[in-house]
């Protein structure tokens, strides 16, 4: 993460007044489409680990910035662009942080589905052996039907 945050402010501290900002936006802005393509089928290949989606996001963007600038601008005679390159790997970045949140973190740690590992959740096991009575009306109740359940078993 503090490689992140040290790309990001050497982005914004450099000097950027040799290229249109408009232009800027545009090659982000397909950066973080090509990355969110590119992210999501990585971390569907690689069943959410989180490695590999931030490797297909930003690869992807990266890998389309290098193409754009060796194929088409130099088809045309324009000149090598590294800025551009630099700014749809940024959009891939983006598109990568935007997929952490959207999709979750599949494989380990937070979020996503974790397989395997317990969620803290309460899971119901069906005890056909034991029939449990509930009380039909409680004067005094919270009215929480997880306090009655449990009570009801506890009295059993």
């Amino acid at each position: 993460m503090r490689f992140f945050i040290l790309f990001l402010i050497f982005i914004i501290s450099t000097n950027l007044s040799a290229q249109d900002p408009g232009d800027a936006a545009k090659h982000i802005g397909s950066g973080v489409v090509i990355g969110v393509a590119g992210g999501y089928a990585a971390h569907k290949i690689s069943n959410g680990q989180r490695g590999w989606k931030w490797a297909g996001a930003i690869g992807s963007a990266f890998a389309a910035g290098l193409a754009k600038e060796a194929i088409y601008d130099s088809s045309r005679g324009a000149d090598w662009e590294t800025r551009d390159v630099v700014f749809t790997t940024l959009g891939g970045v983006i598109s990568a942080l935007a997929l952490e949140v959207f999709v979750g973190n599949g494989g380990n740690g937070r979020g996503g589905n974790r397989r395997g590992k317990s969620c803290g959740c309460l899971v119901a096991q069906l005890d056909n052996q034991y029939e449990v009575q509930l009380p039909l009306f409680v004067e005094n109740g919270t009215g929480d039907i997880t306090s009655e359940l449990q009570a009801a078993y506890l009295l059993r």
